[in-house]
């Protein structure tokens, strides 16, 4: 009777322990260490850029892409300040990505980069990108 208390008695301490665990992840904040805007295409494409944390915008900005190597890349350094549960979207040539950036963190990995690409094939994409650092 004493082992089957012991054994339920562990299994109720680690099933908490999971749970614990399962809180903390939810609360994760990331910083943001870049956004970055790639055209690959032929013609020139607005981008319309937004950050929200926890629902709230916290950076917007439209950018013009263009077709030279000088105005194709636009990247835009520590767009926001601080930590938060950064969601960023971009929309371009009429559709819409967004990026979770507490998703793209990995491990110790807090500091996030995200790229959102029109390419040349017609397709949209992103990346994300994690570091110790930003």
């Amino acid at each position: 009777m004493k082992r089957r208390k012991a054994l339920l008695s562990i299994y109720t301490t680690v099933a908490s322990v999971g749970c614990l665990g399962l809180g903390s992840s939810q609360s994760k904040e990331s910083k943001l260490a870049w956004i970055w805007l790639l055209n690959d295409r032929d013609e020139p494409y607005e981008v319309d850029v937004v950050v929200e944390d926890n629902g709230e915008t916290v950076f917007s900005e439209s950018y013009q892409l263009g077709t030279e190597p000088g105005t194709a890349n636009i990247r835009e350094d520590n767009p926001v300040g601080g930590t938060g549960q950064y969601v960023v979207r971009a929309t371009m040539d009429g559709e819409t990505r967004e990026v979770d950036t507490i998703d793209a963190v990995d491990g110790d990995e807090n500091c996030i980069g995200v790229r959102f690409s029109l390419l040349n094939n017609g397709s949209i994409d992103y990346w994300t990108k994690s570091m110790q650092r930003c």
